[in-house]
């Protein structure tokens, strides 16, 4: 008997099909766009390799679209006899497209500042939605109007135009079967990005594909590295360095003939061999927003005229020309230099789980032994969370924008704070420590992008680049440095005071991926009464500020740190920098440089013929695989002596 087919205006399936194609078209466009306007970051690609990021970035891409879009295409997809239904699903999707839309806008944004997608910044910003609201309606106001006015006008076709009605005919009850069949295997399949076993796709797999870090960043997206990170605060990373001979390395490197470990479940622990006297030696940390030597006349052959300050403090302190930071985020240089603590990928950030662990905490032992101690930071109290890191730390006092007065009519608001304020503040605290020996804090933020105007007479160059923006606000903050330096005569505690000038990381500078170019920053001991004058050439690391400062007052506590004091001249050849690049890490020695995936070398920088690779290797995995197994198992510091 001959059964007419009925009648069929279901379009749900196609409609799908194209909603992902749409999705899969503007990430590719984006990546088109990442590729034009940054073309010099991928200059030294091949025509193969960045057809082969534009390719494999689609498996990157279909992950976070079938993580997204997938459930609610699910949904649409049931057989549901409503319009409402239907049309919520529709505008559902559609402001889905919106949301990740804004985030590639965001992420080409950003991209240009440190080369690489946003990653462990997404667990950073929750604390700061004050500024990122007030960068999105200034700065970025233009995309975000318009992902608005998109979002809108899709709400009015789906509302006024969409006319739709599902009517389910058993006769494709097994299409309708199939159909949520495929869907559930879009999900799954888009999600783990291939079909064998073991863990869905993530950031390390990228290296499956590209072979450097910008042939990575051409391949990754904004939306799949910050979901990585954000769901759990770290990325999946293995290093097969056997940990028992990446320990005995590590210890080899950084302890020093008068250093003895107490305990050997806490192998990076020591203390000095003999006791000592304490020197009740005030100390005061300036962490230097985003500096880079590029712009500092005194560590460059530029005559930029905006850092003559802190080229006389060059002059008069202990200048270390080949000092590096941990990463190229402030919340590295915080962990850094305040704790001896390296964030390598594979453990959750400082702030967000890492500080559950028992760390050594130099402004705590300096309280134990009579310190008054503070920190702070221009920027807001709750700003990366600073503040109460700080004060786990051990700082008896913590303090941000919200405690500082305006002292100056400035030009502009700016995000970040103003440095003068910022040092006038501490400069108070200093006074009410009331001649105790102190450990002081800063973490200035005024050269921190969007640059804001501060006052007339350092408004020095005139054009409206990134570049002007920032010597202008670096040609402030210098003077503001002066500013500390002449109060701290005036008041008499100038004499006995350590300064620590150093960068968190560095901001511009010349476009060029090296090592040695992404992460040297300026970093001087400043102290004309109690440290001779020298220009100290060895690579030193932020990670070496606290065995350094440790030493200088002579604590002879246990304390736990991945450096060496940098006033220590004795195996200078051995002094390397341990550096964190995203998913990567580095090595930077005087003699060469590495990149390094975990698994392989991805570049090799050689500056002497004596760069040996391989030992360069081995004491990359070390240092990582130590602070890894150390970190995550608790056993980098113990608590109770």
């Amino acid at each position: 008997m001959w059964i007419k087919k009925p009648k069929r205006s279901d379009f749900r399936a196609k409609l799908s099909v194209g909603i992902v194609l749409f999705a899969l078209l503007l990430f590719t466009a984006f990546r088109l766009a990442l590729f034009v306007f940054h073309h010099a970051t991928f200059a030294s690609l091949s025509a193969g390799e960045v057809c082969s990021a534009f390719l494999n970035g689609l498996r990157f891409d279909l992950a976070v679209i079938a993580l997204f879009l997938g459930p609610v295409i699910l949904l649409f997809n049931l057989p549901v006899n409503s319009v409402r239904y239907v049309k919520s699903c529709v505008l559902f999707l559609a402001f889905e497209l919106m949301v990740m839309a804004g985030f590639l806008v965001a992420d080409l944004i950003y991209f240009p500042y440190v080369k690489r997608h946003i990653a462990e910044e997404i667990l950073q910003i929750s604390a700061d939605w004050g500024f990122v609201l007030s960068y999105m309606f200034t700065k970025a106001l233009l995309p975000v109007l318009l992902l608005f006015a998109l979002l809108f006008i899709a709400a009015v076709f789906v509302h006024k135009i969409f006319k739709y009605r599902y009517i389910f005919d058993p006769y494709y009850a097994k299409g309708e079967l199939v159909k949520l069949v495929l869907c559930i295997l879009f999900i799954l399949l888009g999600i783990r990005g291939h079909l064998g076993l073991g863990k869905p796709i993530g950031i390390a797999d990228v290296y499956q594909y590209a072979a450097s870090p910008s042939a990575a960043a051409l391949t990754l997206n904004g939306v799949f590295t910050a979901y990585q990170v954000g769901r759990k605060g770290s990325v999946d990373i293995r290093n097969d360095y056997p940990p028992r001979e990446a320990i005995a390395h590590t210890q080899k490197l950084l302890l020093s003939d008068t250093e003895v470990v107490p305990d050997e479940k806490y192998p990076l622990m020591r203390q000095p061999l003999k006791a000592r006297a304490a020197k009740p030696l005030n100390i005061f940390i300036v962490l230097l927003e985003g500096w880079h030597p590029y712009y500092v006349d005194g560590l460059s052959d530029n005559h930029f005229g905006v850092t003559p300050v802190f080229d006389q403090i060059i002059k008069d302190g202990v200048n270390f020309t080949n000092a590096y930071a941990v990463g190229l985020r402030s919340m590295f240089g915080f962990a850094g230099v305040l704790a001896s603590v390296p964030l390598v990928p594979g453990l959750p950030m400082f702030g967000y789980g890492l500080e559950l662990t028992s760390f050594f905490r130099l402004p705590g032992a300096l309280a134990d032994a009579g310190y008054c101690t503070f920190f702070a930071q221009t920027s807001h109290r709750d700003s990366y969370r600073l503040c109460a890191l700080a004060s786990y730390l051990g700082a008896q006092g913590s303090y941000g924008f919200e405690d500082m007065k305006q002292l100056l009519p400035y030009k502009d608001k700016a995000p970040f704070g103003y440095d003068y304020d910022g040092l006038m503040f501490s400069a108070d605290q200093v006074q009410k420590c009331q001649g105790k020996p102190f450990m002081g804090m800063l973490f200035t933020g005024i050269t921190h992008a969007p640059f804001a105007r501060t006052l007339d007479r350092f408004e020095k160059y005139k054009g409206n680049t990134w570049d002007d923006g920032f010597k202008n606000t670096l040609y402030y903050a210098d003077w503001s440095i002066g500013q500390l330096l002449e109060r701290a005569k005036e008041e008499g505690w100038f004499d006995n005071t350590v300064f620590v000038f150093v960068a968190d990381h560095t901001s511009g500078g010349p476009d060029s991926d090296s090592l040695y170019n992404k992460f040297r920053i300026p970093l001087v001991l400043y102290a004309p009464k109690l440290l001779k004058p020298r220009q100290i050439d060895y690579v030193v690391s932020q990670l070496d500020i606290v065995p350094t400062l440790y030493n200088l007052v002579g604590l002879n506590v246990p304390y736990s740190a991945l450096g060496r004091d940098m006033l220590d001249a004795s195996r200078p050849q051995e002094r390397a920098a341990l550096v964190s690049e995203g998913v990567n890490i580095g090595l930077i020695t005087q003699d060469g440089a590495l990149r390094h995936t975990r698994q392989a070398i991805l570049s090799v920088e050689k500056r002497t013929e004596k760069f040996d690779e391989k030992k360069a290797e081995d004491t990359l995995l070390s240092l990582d695989k130590t602070a890894y197994v150390l970190l995550k198992n608790n056993t980098w510091y113990k608590d109770e002596q």
